[in-house]
């Protein structure tokens, strides 16, 4: 390691992007939970997916990438991956043209198994912050992207 390069905490509060510290930020929590979430045999934007059908039900693809904020075809497969791994279903909607996604009972029991993995990674980034910041950021971040959505 080149020892005249700066480091990695120096550089990080440099970015001047907004965007550039949101992609680090979120690539270094999704490292975090991937961690944790190892032993489960999830990752975390799998974790999301299912979460997000367990709170919603049987969904239209669309909307549910609109509502995890992913495009057509980041969506689309990372439910086909879901489908492989049998956690979720994928069904005809009213209009032929629309898949609905559905959770199935293998996908919840997936959710259960990974649960003590992604509460530890919730404890571990709780820990890393300042008291109080955990819960901050978190209230923030839905503003965040919904700015970002409506901007």
């Amino acid at each position: 390691m080149d020892s005249n390069l700066p480091s990695p905490e120096q550089v990080f509060r440099q970015i001047p992007c907004f965007c550039g510290v949101l992609q680090v930020a979120a690539r270094s929590v999704t490292r975090l939970y991937n961690e944790e979430l190892r032993g489960s045999g999830i990752e975390v934007t799998q974790h999301a997916v299912l979460m997000m059908l367990k709170a919603l039900g049987p969904t239209p693809l669309g909307a549910l990438g609109e509502r995890l904020a992913v495009d057509k075809t980041t969506i689309s497969r990372n439910v086909k991956i879901l489908e492989r791994h049998r956690w979720v279903v994928t069904d005809r909607g009213e209009d032929a043209r629309e898949r609905v996604v559905s959770l199935t009972d293998a996908g919840a029991a997936a959710l259960v198994k990974a649960r003590p993995s992604w509460d530890r990674a919730q404890k571990r980034m709780r820990a890393a912050l300042a008291s109080g910041e955990f819960d901050q950021f978190r209230g923030r971040f839905p503003d965040v992207a919904l700015a970002a959505m409506s901007a």
